[in-house]
């Protein structure tokens, strides 16, 4: 487990199990939450070293939950991992501070690459 604390976040049970089994099995220590409601409360009780984050929830939108983080004052890492694969919905992530955005479908592999990029480049600042 000290390849990082990620916490993953997506509604859809299936994707973020096994999103989470296979970070899990590559070393990660992973939480997951459904809802954007249970992502901000966990996302301020742990320190986590990375978020996977849809941008599509119940309650309220990936975005929203990393303006609010923002805001607070919490800069972990974001993934955003979603369908929205609109030119305009990736440049907003981004631009709202995500550190990667990634489309679905997606390879697990690929997801792994950039989460350890992703902690390579903000460890060595943190």
């Amino acid at each position: 487990m000290d390849q990082g604390e990620l916490l993953v976040v997506d509604d859809e049970p299936f994707l973020r199990d096994a999103v989470a089994a296979s970070l899990r099995f590559l070393g990660f220590g992973v939480a997951t939450a459904e809802t954007g409601a249970e992502a901000l409360r966990q996302a301020r009780e742990r320190p986590f070293d990375l978020v996977v984050l849809d941008v599509m929830l119940p309650d309220t939108d990936g975005f929203e939950i990393v303006r609010r983080l923002r805001r607070d004052g919490y800069h972990l890492p974001v993934i955003f991992l979603t369908a929205r694969d609109t030119q305009a919905d990736k440049v907003t992530g981004l631009t709202l501070g995500g550190d990667d955005y990634m489309t679905k479908p997606f390879g697990l592999e690929e997801l792994a690459a950039r989460i350890r990029t992703v902690l390579r480049r903000t460890r060595q600042i943190g």
